[in-house]
């Protein structure tokens, strides 16, 4: 099973894992780490390798990260030259929840190339798929 790491800024990890588990339960080999104020850079850098360690068992390790450019991703892209994994950068619930969900049926590579086709789904917008109903619901009515 390939091991996930969510990684960012605060308990955004902590807290995007949480909201994940409501949908596909409980998660083995998946760790969060979250950066705060008072923690120091090598800190977070030791915990980061500690976590891609116990993370891999031969399956290989998806890390996501919170943004691109910010300490999290900084310290994955340093970790990047001691150790081979798939990283992306701008997670968000939907491709956590595909990672999780999939994991078990496929590779590294084919996991990471499937959590792509997830990340490059553009954003829907509520507000105009309501008007579009709305507006076809008026139409059927004066049929």
């Amino acid at each position: 099973m390939v091991g996930i790491l969510i990684a960012s800024h605060g308990d955004f990890a902590a807290g995007l894992l949480n909201a994940v588990e409501l949908i596909a339960g409980k998660q083995e080999k998946v760790k969060t780490i979250g950066l705060h104020h008072e923690d120091g850079v090598e800190e977070f850098e030791t915990k980061v390798n500690q976590a891609l360690e116990e993370l891999d068992d031969g399956d290989g390790v998806l890390v996501f990260v919170d943004i691109l450019g910010g300490t999290p991703s900084n310290v994955i892209f340093r970790s990047l030259a001691k150790k081979r994994f798939k990283a992306i950068a701008g997670m968000n619930m939907a491709m956590v929840v595909q990672a999780v969900m999939m994991r078990d049926s496929m590779d590294e590579e084919e996991l990471y190339e499937n959590v792509l086709e997830v990340a490059k789904q553009p954003p829907i917008l509520l507000h105009e798929m309501y008007q579009d109903m709305i507006s076809r619901e008026a139409e059927d009515d004066d049929i």
